[in-house]
């Protein structure tokens, strides 16, 4: 028998933990494994700069201006530690990393070649102000910020009518550069229903239909911290991350199930309202609105307590997690979202998660991991643990410059752009070491996206197909114009091309860009990828491919192969690879072109983006 019972009521806050379970089933041990190993970059960074500095005591490294911020916080402190950049990349390598990341495909050969032959001293800067003015820019930013989001028709609550509500009211902000803070107030604050009303799917996305209403609250809330602070509370909505976070946070370990109730509390006066006007096929409709009165509660049905430990049965008023602060009104949600937008964490967090989709690092990494306890130098963590925010006054200064501009992203990103660090090349000729990650000393390489894979696939070899998706009046040409990964429903080859290459399905599988032995054979064999290199026009989708067009209108083979490596790879062929296509080359043209494609479309060069 408990005799205190306040430890009774501890031990039933925090649930039982079992010994065999090093990890939480909640809590992804692919995540904390990549955690663990960014700490020791983390580590080997701070131990790198700390014997340099070590070894410099008396000598002042010659001071350097540069015109950009990020290049002067950057390169800076690489001169101070004795680290020695990559080269700058070549306009080929430019030219196509800027394409991918700005809208998901490689440039059409036209314009690659226009840019390649461009002599100004200002076409880089050009051509970034060109993309970001783009529809296609439109089309890749939604896609990034809808792969957060993951409102997708696959959950019971949201259909066809709902996700294409939220996707079109993405698009156009993102298209009119609409301020972010000003989005997410809104998302955070929508009520109505989830069918017509934009930013209802947001919740419903996240809601537990069969569970009591309180774990829908957590849920959502651990959503909304990872997604717009870059923290992950899950854990603390269990068992106060016991067993679990010791190892990877900090912070989180000193923060209780209370805390995360009192951030969890902000969402206690929304409610969901279930109905139909199907009654035979039951078609769920979902109405989300806000009470004026109540507070989050434990209380549960006994019948159906949910899958977290069991609750306090007490009232739990609103608070902040990192501040402590209380709602000015009865709205709480939408007070959640003037508070939540006004921390600069929020803006931190943003800036952070668009440096890591440029760089493939964040400064604090993994971006949706952050440990408040190892961000500040002013603060260092305590015994062997590494400060987490390798960049820290560069990412204020970031953040500054996020928050002046009004919140919104065309701003950042032409400033990082233009970096000469984000155009640095990903070839290093030097020693490389783990430690240079941290210093971004060269651009490192990622393999392309399922979509960017695709549209560069069909970019190359001339083979778009009009594509249409469940309830929108157009046609959409490119993967990333498609609002979630259940289209095209009508198309399989293209869905299958998208689910063996990683795409997921923001429901039960993980979007990946991890190259696997199946997305390599399935590039290489499957027929309807064959067939876009193909020079016959028997072939399904290449009766105007880019093999027909380039043996049509090239006077000689040297000019065919040319304009071949251009399509596909956005740069002109070396001596040493002209010299082996002419040497291997046999048979009519279009056959021997169309296999220079397809081995171009399989080669490293086309699957990463350098």
């Amino acid at each position: 028998m408990f005799r205190d019972i306040r430890k009774l009521i501890a031990l039933l806050a925090v649930g039982p933990l079992s010994a065999a379970d090093p990890g939480c089933p909640r809590y992804p041990t692919a995540l904390r494994t990549e955690q663990m190993e960014l700490m020791e970059l983390d580590r080997a960074f701070q131990q790198y700069g700390a014997e340099a500095r070590k070894a410099s005591v008396g000598s002042k490294p010659e001071q350097v201006t540069w015109a950009n911020f990020v290049d002067q916080h950057l390169f800076t402190k690489m001169k101070e530690d004795g680290v020695t950049p990559a080269a700058k990349s070549t306009d080929e390598e430019f030219l196509r990393r800027v394409y991918l990341d700005v809208t998901g495909r490689i440039p059409a050969p036209e314009a690659a070649w226009e840019f390649l032959e461009s002599s100004g001293a200002d076409k880089r800067a050009k051509l970034i102000d060109q993309l970001l003015e783009s529809p296609a820019y439109t089309d890749q930013l939604t896609t990034f910020w809808a792969n957060k989001f993951k409102v997708t028709r696959s959950h019971e609550s949201i259909g066809t009518l709902g996700r294409n509500t939220f996707y079109e009211w993405l698009r156009k902000s993102i298209g009119e550069d609409r301020p972010y803070d000003s989005l997410v107030r809104e998302m955070l604050g929508a009520a109505g229903e989830v069918d017509r009303v934009p930013g209802t799917q947001f919740f419903a996305r996240h809601m537990d239909v069969n569970g009591p209403i309180q774990d829908s609250w957590d849920d959502i809330t651990d959503k909304i911290t990872t997604t717009f602070l870059g923290y992950k509370t899950e854990c603390i909505s269990c068992h106060h991350g016991r067993a679990h976070l010791e190892k990877i946070n900090l912070y989180l370990t000193r923060r209780t199930r209370n805390q995360f109730w009192q951030m969890s509390a902000w969402l206690s006066r929304m409610q969901f309202v279930r109905w139909s006007d199907d009654n035979i096929g039951f078609r769920p409709r979902l109405i989300i609105n806000d009470r004026n009165y109540g507070t989050y509660t434990g209380s549960v049905p006994a019948t159906n307590p949910g899958n977290r430990p069991i609750r306090i049965n007490a009232k739990t008023e609103p608070a902040y997690l990192t501040t402590g602060a209380t709602p000015g009104n009865g709205n709480w949600r939408q007070e959640l979202g003037r508070i939540l937008t006004a921390d600069r964490q929020f803006a931190r967090a943003t800036v952070n998660h668009i440096w890591a989709y440029l760089f493939s690092h964040g400064i604090v990494d993994p971006p949706e991991a952050w440990d408040f306890e190892r961000t500040d130098p002013r603060k260092p963590p305590p015994g062997d643990w590494p400060l987490q925010n390798s960049h820290p006054e560069l990412l204020e200064r970031l953040t500054d410059f996020f928050v002046s501009n009004n919140y919104q992203f065309k701003p950042l990103l032409r400033q990082i752009l233009n970096s000469d660090a984000y155009q640095l090349s990903s070839t290093y000729r030097g020693q490389w070491k783990p430690a240079f990650v941290k210093y971004f000393a060269r651009h490192e390489a990622r393999r392309l996206s399922a979509e960017e894979l695709y549209d560069s696939l069909i970019t190359a070899t001339r083979t778009e197909q009009p594509m249409m998706v469940a309830g929108l009046d157009r046609v959409v040409w490119y993967a990333n114009q498609l609002p979630d990964p259940t289209e095209p429903s009508t198309d399989f080859r293209v869905v299958d091309f998208m689910n063996n290459l990683g795409r997921g399905n923001w429901i039960t599988i993980e979007r990946s860009a991890e190259p696997t032995i199946l997305g390599l054979l399935y590039s290489m064999n499957d027929s309807q990828n064959v067939n876009r290199t193909l020079g016959n026009s028997t072939a399904t989708v290449s009766s105007r491919s880019r093999v027909i067009e380039v043996d049509s209108s090239s006077p000689t083979d040297e000019e065919a192969i040319r304009r071949i490596f251009l399509a596909t790879l956005s740069r002109w062929p070396s001596d040493a690879e002209m010299s082996a296509v002419l040497r291997y080359r046999s048979g009519a043209r279009a056959q021997w072109l169309s296999d220079l494609q397809w081995a171009l479309v399989n080669k490293l060069d086309f699957i990463f983006n350098r």
